[in-house]
């Protein structure tokens, strides 16, 4: 009898095991929720994106095999960086796109194409997003290749850690992982003012299609002449004072622009009331415009000085830098090129490599794609002639 008994519990307590939730999958417990201080960081804005679908197949590189990670929705990964070019001799990625070396991209040996990473530099704490959109590197010693413009932006070095934190981005475009922990993306879009009505000259590039209007009158400046005494003394247009000023500055430079430079990217504003004749003919009229609001000569309307004699053809370039690089250099001018729809080249001159776009027929047409450059690229730039070079 009690043998009896001991196999009904036997029985009983295995019925219970089966019919029990503890023997069903187990999903994993869920992270705890992050409650520290979010910080905003800059680079590529990660948008839903299907997966490529020639770049996320197994391969061989330098006679190692690397397999693609299926499920990269945890993926971190700390090592050192590099920052690659062109040098494999072609300018297309694994993605099939064009390589850009100012973009906010990378090339990761195993990560499907395309996704976002997000890069910390555990040196000093700055973070940025890249979209990888190459393979490589293929290299024990280094887990990412960045673009030139993303390793300068994180302040890298050859042998800097870096940390590497996956950004998942569902269909809807919002973002999960661990690149998101403790940060958000910023939104890589700004508001720009209203533009004059543009037309397109013959090459291309938009000009104005008519001079703004100006609300006081206003001189050509002599850049040669430049003085601290900018009043007619004579009444017959001749400078009364001929001394430089000591300062520095566009306007108060004491020595011409360099040989071929025309103007800078950010040229100082002449009004009525500097330059106006001070005659007593002309007081009533001198009396009326000091009342009026000065307004700064546009650039683009900007009578020719007598240093300045008219170019017939392509007499103007706007140049944006100079680089040691031949390469990037070229990459560089072909980016902007084509960004901004205007020809260009690069000018050897000595060691250094000058990025140019044009050649334009007048300067105004070059002040255009100054303003352009400035307003759009954030980028500096000066125009020169085409003749001095």
């Amino acid at each position: 009898m009690r043998k009896q008994w001991i196999g009904a519990i036997i029985a009983g307590l295995l019925l219970s095991a089966c019919s029990s939730p503890d023997n069903q999958p187990q999903q994993a417990a869920p992270e705890p929720a992050y409650n520290g201080p979010v910080v905003e960081i800059g680079g590529a804005d990660p948008v839903y994106e299907p997966l490529n679908a020639n770049a996320n197949n197994d391969y061989k590189a330098n006679g190692n095999s690397y397999k693609i990670i299926k499920d990269a929705s945890r993926f971190t990964q700390t090592g050192t960086a590099t920052w690659y070019g062109s040098e494999t001799g072609s300018n297309v990625t694994a993605s099939g796109e064009e390589f850009d070396s100012s973009a906010m991209t990378a090339a990761h040996p195993t990560l499907p194409i395309p996704s976002y990473v997000r890069v910390t530099n555990l040196a000093n704490g700055r973070m940025l997003v890249v979209r990888i959109n190459d393979r490589g590197p293929f290299t024990s010693d280094k887990i990412i290749d960045l673009s030139k413009s993303a390793f300068d932006r994180l302040n890298l070095t050859n042998s800097t850690r870096v940390k590497l934190d996956i950004i998942n981005v569902a269909p809807d475009g919002t973002l999960s992982g661990p690149g998101t922990v403790g940060t958000t993306v910023a939104k890589q879009t700004y508001a720009l003012p209203s533009r004059p009505t543009l037309g397109a000259s013959d090459i291309g590039t938009p000009v104005l299609a008519a001079p703004p209007a100006v609300g006081a009158a206003v001189k050509p400046v002599d850049n040669s002449t430049l003085n601290t005494q900018g009043d007619d003394a004579n009444g017959d247009g001749s400078a009364a004072g001929t001394s430089a000023s000591t300062g520095s500055g566009f306007l108060q430079a004491p020595k011409p622009l360099p040989s071929g430079v025309l103007e800078s990217s950010t040229p100082a504003p002449v009004s009525a009331q500097d330059d106006a004749p001070m005659s007593s003919s002309n007081s009533s009229h001198t009396a009326i415009a000091a009342a009026a609001p000065v307004v700064a000569a546009p650039v683009v309307a900007r009578p020719a000085t007598r240093q300045s004699a008219p170019v017939t053809g392509g007499g103007f370039m706007v140049q944006v830098g100079a680089l040691a690089n031949a390469q990037n250099a070229e990459l560089w001018q072909k980016s902007l090129s084509k960004r901004f729809a205007v020809p260009g080249k690069v000018q050897p001159n000595g060691s250094n490599y000058r990025v140019q776009l044009g050649p334009f027929s007048s300067r105004q047409q070059a002040a255009q794609l100054q303003q352009r450059l400035s307003s759009e690229a954030q980028q500096q730039s000066f125009v020169v002639s085409a003749s001095a070079m």
